[in-house]
C-alpha cells in the first residue's frame, strides 16, 4: 500500500516572546497531527517533528554538553513531562523554566499522537543531536509501551551512528519500550566537517561515500535482525533513495521471514524523488511512505537541497525515472499507432 507522510517544516515566528513562539509552533504541530489522523488516504499516518521548533537550539547545545558530563535519568524527564517541577543539574533558572515548558510541549504532541499518528523526530547537527535523543528517548519511555509511536532518527554518515543505534536498542530493552528507528544517511556533512576542523576535533563524518553505504547497510542489518527476533520491540523506516539499500532490505526481510505488509519495516522517499522505487515497492506489497515537505519555496528549498546532497544516487534516480518515462511514453504511442 502506498501511503503519504505529512512532513510539516516549521519556521519560528518573529516579533513575539520566546515561549509564545514555541507554543504557536506546538499548536501548528497539533493541527498537523489532527489533519494526518483525520485523512482517509493513510491507514497508519506519520509526521516528522523538529525539536528546535519547540526547544531553543542554544539550550539543546547546552544540554548536549551537560549530558556528556553527567547523563540525565529518563525518569526525571518523564516526570517533568507530567508537570512535576524537576531540577536538572547545570541549568539556571531561565533555562530550567524553558526546558520544563518544552518538555510539556513535547508531551502534549505525543499525547495527541498516540494510537493515531506516528511521530518521527528529526536529527540535525552533532552538537545538538544528543539533546534530541535525550528528549526523544524520554518520550519513547513514556509513550512506546504498546508500540512505536515516537521514533528517533539515526544518521549513518556519522562514524558513531552504529554505536548510537546499538545503545538505543540496549536502552529500549532495559527501560522496556518499543524502539522506533528512522534510518537515513544524513544531510549536514559539509557543515559538520568545517565545524570539526575549526574546533580542532576529529571529523565525525565517514571519509567516503562507500563507508557511509557500509554504515547504512550495517545498521539496517542490525535492525532487521532485531525485528525478526523481537518483533514487538522495534520498528524501522528505511528512509533512503538508494536502490541498493532498498533491495538489500527487501532481500533480508525475505530471508528473515519479516512480512512485507506487517508494518514492522516500512520504506520512505521524498515525493517526486525515486518514485519508480516507491511504486515498485508498493506493487510488491511493502508499506511505503512519501514524505511531503510543506511550506513556501524559501522555507522548503534548503531542505530539499540537503536531501539531494545526502544521497548522490538521487540525481541518477531522476535520470533513470526520465528514461523510464520516455520508454513508457514510446510504448503507449506505439500501441496507439498500431490500433489506428
Amino acid at each position: 500500500m502506498l501511503e503519504i507522510e505529512v512532513h510539516y517544516r516549521l519556521m519560528l515566528l518573529c516579533g513575539t516572546t520566546r515561549e509564545k513562539r514555541y507554543d504557536d509552533n506546538m499548536e501548528a504541530m497539533l493541527e498537523c497531527v489532527q489533519i494526518s489522523h483525520s485523512n482517509t488516504w493513510s491507514r497508519d499516518p506519520m509526521i516528522q517533528l523538529k525539536v528546535t521548533a519547540l526547544l531553543s537550539p542554544d539550550l539543546c547545545v547546552k544540554l548536549t554538553t551537560l549530558i556528556a558530563q553527567q547523563p540525565y535519568d529518563l525518569n526525571l524527564l518523564v516526570r517533568a513531562m507530567d508537570g512535576e517541577q524537576i531540577n536538572f543539574p547545570g541549568l539556571d533558572e531561565s533555562d530550567l523554566a524553558h526546558f520544563l515548558s518544552s518538555l510539556r510541549r513535547l508531551n502534549q504532541i505525543a499525547e495527541a499522537s498516540v494510537n493515531k499518528v506516528r511521530v518521527l523526530v528529526d536529527a540535525e547537527y552533532t552538537y545538538m543531536n544528543p539533546a534530541f535523543s535525550l528528549v526523544t528517548m524520554a518520550m519513547m519511555k513514556k509513550f512506546n509501551k504498546d508500540g512505536a509511536w515516537i521514533w528517533n532518527t539515526y544518521q549513518c554518515y556519522l562514524k558513531e551512528s552504529r554505536s548510537l543505534l546499538l545503545e538505543a536498542l540496549r536502552l529500549s530493552e532495559t527501560e522496556g519500550f518499543c524502539l522506533g528507528v528512522k534510518l537515513v544517511r544524513g544531510a549536514y556533512m559539509d557543515k559538520e566537517r568545517k565545524l570539526a576542523e575549526k574546533q580542532g576535533r576529529p571529523d565525525p563524518v565517514h571519509k567516503c561515500w562507500e563507508d557511509t553505504n557500509d554504515s547504512y547497510n550495517s545498521s539496517l542489518d542490525v535492525m532487521l535482525e532485531d525485528i525478526s527476533k523481537n518483533p514487538e520491540s522495534s520498528r524501522i523506516i528505511v528512509a533512503t533513495h538508494n536502490e541498493e539499500s532498498v533491495r538489500r532490505a527487501a532481500k533480508r526481510m525475505e530471508e528473515l521471514g519479516i512480512a512485507n505488509d506487517g508494518g514492522l519495516v516500512c520504506f520512505g522517499q521524498l515525493l517526486g524523488m525515486c518514485d519508480h522505487v516507491s511504486l515498485t515497492l508498493a506493487k510488491e506489497g511493502y508499506v511505503v511512505y512519501k514524505s511531503v515537505p510543506y511550506g513556501s519555496v524559501d522555507d522548503t528549498l534548503p531542505y530539499l537541497m540537503r536531501r539531494a546532497q545526502e544521497n548522490q544516487t538521487v540525481m541518477q534516480g531522476i535520470r533513470k525515472e526520465r528514461d523510464l518515462l520516455k520508454k513508457e511514453l514510446f510504448r503507449r504511442l506505439t500501441l496507439r499507432g498500431g490500433r489506428s
